[in-house]
């Protein structure tokens, strides 16, 4: 009886450990510190992704420091496991390593799927797959920046309030392509010069090679896109060591949050697949004849919210819509490779600044990028269009062409008749460098239709001049202002209407 009982405890044990399988990360740093880009008595490196929150001590995915990595017999392969239940078998999981604190990997996701139980030992890697140990050249320079707010400057909703809001310069020491060295992230108010801010950063890395950066404002809650520019990265190449480099003021691709939407708003997304079509993930072309279905995503709730893993699953979880082009739901002509949707914002939801981008599935679109994320295949990382969400309209139309990241919208648009005064919204909106605006007076009389900026600032007058009853349309070039949010009114006698318009550089 008492040989049966162990037996049976020993079972019990077995069971119990084969319930989680432990998982082993190893990466090579050697060439990382034979270059100088890891010092390992004083830096650290860490391992994330989207098996976190399924480990015993995971974490939120994709952040913090609960798998840190150590090299136990100074061979510069550092390891870690990870312990994660074994009901998550064949579970597909992504990852990167991270040098401290946030020198991520400049490569595509890395991939293993789970194992039914005991150990798993993924392969040793290379970080960011330098192998290479050859000698570079490292220098370090210096960079002042200085962003110019005018635009969004002030107090109240939608605007940056100095006494709350703050901007700092993000990366420098992304993709382990450099290191930080000195300076202030934060930017500051140049006390001579309201509305500018200047910081000056000191960096590292080898000579002829690059590195990149954005801005980002905080509190997150208080900006479109958690903050973040909008748009592609922006990059600085590694000069003469010592250089100190002055930059050309730059008007961050940052929007304050203006306020909750207080009526739904339908938009109808367009996007023409005519071609040529390129799949930007492996630069190959794409038969527009073979085209199954396209999908949106973006950054609002009811076009996904970013979330998701760029698969076909995301279209039953939410994450993508699925858009036709079979005269349905929106769709103006059924055939004509216009592939469309009508969204619904709904009240209660964030205005402002929305960006998102399309899919495109395809017969064998799901190997690209090794099957990682392999709908992300319309542009690179931050190339997404942008669409603003104003709080002052109810209908919306946006046009676009696959793989070019301008958007023509028309915005409640409006039968100009000679019986009443009329303000059409510019088109395109937003636009880089000019667009058109249509108007209306039913009687002869003064017509005055000016631009102004944020805070008020007349900066041009497109129409100053006495015109009889009838419709028009006024000419804007904006190709030497700023990117900003601008107003344009128009004025007859005692009649005056404001619309908001977005020129994007």
């Amino acid at each position: 009886m008492k040989k049966l009982f162990t037996l049976i405890a020993l079972m019990a044990v077995s069971t119990v450990f084969a319930q989680n399988v432990t998982v082993t990360f190893r990466v090579d740093l050697g060439a990382q510190v034979f270059k100088g880009f890891y010092v390992p008595a004083s830096d650290s490196i860490t391992v994330r992704g989207s098996f976190q929150e399924n480990s015993a001590n995971g974490g939120s995915n994709w952040s913090g420091w609960n798998f840190k990595m150590a090299d136990a017999d100074a061979d510069t392969v550092y390891t870690v496991d990870a312990v994660i239940p074994a009901t998550f078998a064949g579970t597909n999981y992504e990852f990167k390593f991270v040098k401290g604190p946030d020198g991520w990997e400049g490569v595509d996701n890395r991939t293993f799927t789970l194992a039914a139980s005991g150990t798993q030992t993924l392969p040793v890697y290379w970080f960011n797959n330098d192998s290479a140990y050859t000698t570079v050249v490292l220098v370090t320079n210096t960079a002042n920046f200085t962003a110019d707010l005018s635009t969004i400057y002030g107090t109240g909703v939608g605007r940056f309030d100095p006494a709350q809001d703050s901007l700092l310069v993000m990366g420098l020491d992304w993709d382990g392509l450099g290191t930080v060295i000195s300076g202030e992230r934060r930017l500051f108010e140049d006390p001579l010069t309201p509305r500018i801010f200047t910081t000056s950063m000191t960096y590292k890395g080898a000579l002829g090679d690059s590195t990149k950066w954005k801005f980002k404002a905080f509190p997150d809650a208080r900006f479109t896109n958690t903050g973040w520019e909008t748009g592609s990265d922006r990059w600085l190449t590694y000069v003469a060591d010592g250089t100190t480099l002055d930059l050309e003021p730059i008007v961050p691709r940052i929007f304050p949050v203006t306020g909750n939407l207080t009526q739904n708003v339908t938009a109808l997304f367009q996007v023409n697949m005519s071609g040529p079509l390129v799949n930007k993930l492996n630069g190959q072309n794409i038969d527009p004849n073979s085209v199954q279905w396209v999908g949106l995503k973006g950054g609002s709730a009811p076009i996904g919210n970013w979330a998701g893993n760029w698969v076909a699953a995301d279209t039953t979880a939410g994450y993508m819509r699925v858009l036709n082009d079979a005269g349905i739901d929106g769709d103006k002509v059924a055939g004509d490779k216009i592939w469309s949707d009508t969204v619904v914002f709904w009240t209660g939801l964030g205005a402002g600044a929305i960006e998102y981008k399309y899919a495109v599935a395809y017969p064998g679109y799901d190997t690209a990028n090794g099957g990682t994320t392999p709908l992300d295949n319309e542009g690179g990382f931050g190339e997404n269009h942008l669409f603003f969400l104003a709080l002052d309209i109810t209908y919306a139309e946006l046009y676009n062409i696959f793989g070019d990241f301008l958007t023509s919208v028309k915005e409640d648009e409006t039968v100009f008749t000679p019986g009443e005064f009329s303000l059409g919204q510019n088109y395109p909106n937003p636009f880089n460098p000019s667009t058109k605006i249509s108007y209306s007076i039913p009687v002869d009389g003064i017509v005055s239709l000016k631009v102004y900026n944020l805070i008020g600032q007349e900066v041009a007058t497109l129409v100053e001049n006495f015109q009889l009853k009838g419709g028009y349309t006024a000419s804007f070039d904006a190709s030497k202002l700023n990117s900003g949010v601008y107003f344009y009114t128009l004025s007859v006698g005692d009649y005056s209407v404001t619309k908001k318009m977005m020129l994007l550089k």
